[in-house]
């Protein structure tokens, strides 16, 4: 099937976008809900929507883009205006390779202090064999994840948290996206609170591809 043109051109200015970064480092764009993530190491640093570039920012980097007048990527949710902590590239980067690297290589710091240690995560992994035993799982997260036939740690650690979240979503469609947090502050050792401020965009981004996949599955 030919793609519109539309997404061609969304394509190749993300495209665009990667090939500015390329003096400094491979990165990949990936296609999500309108947009595309831009990652480096596994890592997401970007996001790319109707044609502007916003980079992952923190308290430590925030101010750099905040003291340039530059915006928070904002998007509408349950009819309210809601916002990521990605900000908008200065006008420059979409121009010169070497500001635009100086730019994506603070974003990628940012990402870099928001990944958990290795060290934190495995040990936030040593489950005991009950879900109420897990961070953040009050008992009505454990009646819909039994619901889905997730009744271990075991089970919802080799399932991840998006593909529990889906499965748990498909019996229980009251489920909000709270308990996608929840689920994967449970697997990180980390509050609902944290992840869905530091990895909304990512995991909206593996929701998105799950569905796919699993309505392509149906066909």
């Amino acid at each position: 099937m030919t793609k519109s043109p539309t997404v061609s051109r969304k394509q190749a200015f993300a495209n665009y976008m990667a090939e500015l970064m390329g003096a400094w480092a491979s990165v990949q764009v990936k296609a999500m809900f309108g947009g595309f993530g831009v990652y480096l190491d596994g890592l997401m640093f970007a996001l790319i929507f109707d044609d502007r570039l916003y980079f992952k920012a923190d308290a430590v980097s925030m101010p750099a883009f905040v003291s340039r007048g530059l915006r928070p990527f904002t998007y509408e949710s349950k009819g309210k205006a809601a916002s990521l902590k990605y900000y908008e590239a200065p006008s420059e980067a979409y121009d010169e390779p070497e500001h635009m690297i100086a730019w994506a290589r603070m974003a990628h710091e940012c990402a870099v202090r928001q990944r958990r240690p290795v060290k934190a995560r495995t040990q936030s992994k040593s489950f005991g064999s009950k879900l109420s035993e897990l961070q953040g799982l009050g008992p009505k997260s454990q009646e819909m994840l039994s619901r889905a036939g997730i009744k271990t740690p075991a089970q919802l650690r080799q399932l991840g948290a998006v593909m529990s979240y889906v499965r748990t979503k498909a019996v229980c469609p009251a489920a909000s996206l709270n308990l996608l947090w929840a689920l994967e502050g449970a697997l990180s050792g980390r509050r609902w609170q944290e992840v869905a401020e530091t990895e909304r965009a990512s995991l909206l981004m593996a929701l998105e591809d799950a569905n796919k996949h699993a309505v392509q599955g149906d066909r």
